[in-house]
């Protein structure tokens, strides 16, 4: 399976969010950036990623994602080995 692109992963966000009735406005701008480009099309680390950070939030006390709570669950040590999985899908 090919990675997929950035446009196809946003979509993705946008309708897990409409499918639990979150608001799109539940990941900001910036943090829904970092998620794309550290899944690098990778669905299955999109999806993580997103959880990762919701929970993230969630013990923060706030009502949405912002970059800070993507780079708090990126700084995780199973996150660092996610290259090898991107590598594997890609060969």
């Amino acid at each position: 399976m090919l990675p997929l692109n950035d446009s196809d992963l946003e979509q993705y966000i946008v309708h897990e969010l409409e499918a639990v009735r979150m608001g799109v406005n539940t990941f900001d701008s910036a943090a829904i950036e970092l998620i794309i480009r550290s899944a690098q099309g990778n669905l299955r680390l999109c999806h993580n990623l997103c959880y990762g950070s919701l929970i993230e939030a969630c013990r923060n006390n706030k009502r949405s994602v912002a970059i800070s709570h993507v780079n708090d669950v990126l700084v995780q040590p199973h996150w660092r080995s996610h290259e090898e999985l991107i590598k594997q899908q890609v060969s």
